[in-house]
């Protein structure tokens, strides 16, 4: 079983070893009584840069990875399909 403090705070790579951020939250939804895990948001900035907006870039803001995009789990590592365009 995977739990949020597993991936929280693991830096994600894209297939071909390109960093893509941090996984900074998890997105879930309620299915038949039960939550479903839908994604990542994985972003490049720290906390103050998330909160302020102080950057244009779209991963400081944070991008959904969807869960079907997720490629392994290591410790620390989430990969990502290199298909991905946030």
């Amino acid at each position: 079983m995977i739990r949020a403090s597993d991936l929280i705070g693991c830096a994600v790579r894209s297939e071909s070893g390109e960093h893509l951020g941090h996984v900074h939250d998890l997105r879930a939804r309620p299915v038949d009584g039960e939550w479903e895990l839908e994604g990542l948001v994985v972003g490049r900035g720290g906390m103050v840069a998330r909160m302020t907006g102080s950057s244009s870039d779209a991963l400081v803001r944070g991008d959904l990875v969807p869960w079907g995009q997720i490629t392994r789990l290591d410790e620390g590592i989430v990969s990502v399909r290199d298909t991905f365009e946030p």
